[in-house]
């Protein structure tokens, strides 16, 4: 009796379960595309040139910490899911920030063709800057992460633009009307 049950559970029963975990991951993409188009609007509303955008997610500095300033715990979520990188949906693309393979950005950057010195990425910028006419400079963006609640999210963004030039922050976002809106950004570094 106990053989049959469990074969009937397994053939009803988990399917509906594991299309739940579909829908759920499904919303969290969602989510996630939201949050990030929220993070990168202002980029997007930019008429001055464009920036490069990373495919490939980035994590945030391991030694970064938030300690009491984030209350929400958004910020663990966020270490927490940015354990590997993860590809950025096409969707995020807007005239302000173009989506660009990483190994496309990254190829002006290979260090066993350049030496270290700071001429050698003036340089690097330069190749950079010709393969792409009226780009700025490249972003790279984290995987969002999440209060308990849902209400706060947080994202990591670094911009660069030049060999002492860039910044990284985290973005932290409140959901308001089933609509991100920027709450503040925390500067990390500053090239």
């Amino acid at each position: 009796m106990l053989k049959r049950f469990v074969v009937v559970f397994t053939f009803f029963a988990l399917p509906c379960l594991s299309a739940q975990a579909g829908q759920t991951a499904e919303k969290f993409q969602r989510e996630d595309a939201a949050v990030l188009r929220a993070a990168l609007n202002s980029r997007c509303q930019t008429k001055d040139g464009y920036v490069l955008l990373s495919s490939t997610t980035v994590a945030p500095g391991e030694a970064d910490e938030m300690g009491e300033a984030d209350e929400s715990g958004a910020f663990s979520d966020l270490k927490r899911r940015n354990g590997s990188a993860a590809s950025l949906p096409e969707s995020l693309a807007c005239n302000g920030a173009r989506l660009h393979r990483e190994q496309e950005i990254q190829r002006f950057f290979v260090r066993d063709s350049m030496s270290v010195s700071k001429e050698s990425l003036d340089e690097a910028w330069k190749k950079l800057f010709e393969a792409f006419p009226g780009a700025t400079g490249w972003t790279s963006v984290s995987i969002p992460g999440y209060s308990p609640e849902g209400d706060i999210a947080v994202v990591y963004v670094a911009y660069h633009c030049g060999a002492l030039c860039g910044h990284g922050s985290y973005v932290y976002l409140r959901r308001a009307n089933d609509q991100w809106k920027v709450l503040v950004r925390s500067p990390v570094w500053v090239s």
